[in-house]
């Protein structure tokens, strides 16, 4: 997917390039990450579905650095007038504050305008391990502690923090490895082997699973995967609480009117609605959302923010320094 973005990501700087004045253009969504990125390729598209909402422009402006905080930063300092917005996972805002004391963002500093798309978190292991199910999987890491290690594209994210709850709830001491960004590396290592599990984004693993070289066990929704109709939930297979996403939310600064920011969310969950729009990001991965009002993302945002509060202070989970 990140491959398929990344040319995307070619194609438009090179067609903005193209049009007169596009730089000086008022309407951005910061995006916290490289272009590039699965993050940086659905802001693209949602700039493509405001444009052709009014005809009016939209330019995708990359923050990357600081694990996307100069994203936050940007959108902190930005007119509350509905020009500027910001696209960052969810986990940004409802994890990381519970696990980095030194940010300098909040829920607070922003108002979500729409849950544009995420995808689960999936639990997967290399073809090389015996186990076939998830309840296999458990029984066979029993066996023998050395095995109960399960790696995820970076420490103290959403994929991470599942495969503790996992292991708490399976009676497993499960222990994680961290692979900076995840990405062709850590898909590598569990193809190979080298790594037997890995807790992370649906996406990323649905070539590898199809082509029978690693395993879904199982995913972290309440309902199916589209793209995994045979692959169970967590919650399919007893484990009740392991409910989990990783959400792409898009926001605007705090202070933006109420009516605005409602307008925005009209015009996005509208486009979100087209049948094309939604085959192609359901086959990249992505499970489409622009379903629900701005101020019910809100409180969804804020219902995520305790959960991953009480499970870091459960857990006693501390980032290292």
């Amino acid at each position: 997917m990140k491959r398929f973005f990344a040319s995307m990501a070619i194609v438009l700087t090179g067609a903005m390039t193209a049009i007169p004045n596009m730089a000086s253009a008022q309407n951005r969504i910061f995006v916290g990450t490289v272009a590039g990125s699965d993050l940086d390729g659905l802001a693209r598209r949602v700039a493509e579905v405001l444009a052709a909402s009014d005809g009016s422009r939209w330019i995708v402006e990359n923050r990357p650095g600081s694990g996307g905080a100069l994203g936050f930063d940007a959108i902190k300092s930005a007119a509350a007038d509905g020009t500027t917005l910001l696209m960052a996972p969810s986990g940004a805002m409802t994890l990381t504050p519970h696990t980095r004391g030194n940010l300098k963002y909040s829920l607070a500093d922003v108002a979500p305008v729409s849950r544009v798309a995420g995808f689960d978190v999936a639990y997967i292991v290399s073809a090389k391990v015996p186990a076939t199910t998830l309840k296999a999987y458990i029984d066979w890491v029993k066996q023998d502690n050395t095995r109960a290690v399960f790696a995820t594209p970076q420490f103290g994210g959403i994929p991470h923090m599942f495969g503790i709850k996992l292991g708490r709830a399976a009676g497993v001491p499960l222990d994680n490895v961290a692979y900076r960004g995840g990405g062709s590396q850590l898909i590598t290592d569990v193809v190979g082997g080298h790594l037997l599990a890995a807790s992370s984004g649906v996406a990323e693993w649905l070539r590898e699973h199809q082509a029978g070289t690693v395993r879904i066990l199982a995913t972290s929704g309440t309902k199916r995967a589209p793209q995994l109709p045979n692959v169970p939930t967590f919650q399919e297979l007893g484990y009740k609480d392991l409910v989990a996403s990783i959400s792409y939310i898009l926001m605007a600064p705090a202070q933006t009117p109420k009516a605005t920011i409602d307008g925005i969310a009209a015009r996005v969950n509208k486009g979100l609605t087209d049948a094309k729009l939604r085959d192609a990001l359901t086959a990249q991965g992505f499970v489409v959302d622009g379903t629900a009002a701005p101020a019910t993302v809100a409180a969804e945002l804020r219902a995520e923010h305790k959960y991953w509060g009480d499970l870091v202070k459960e857990t006693g989970f501390k980032m290292p320094n």
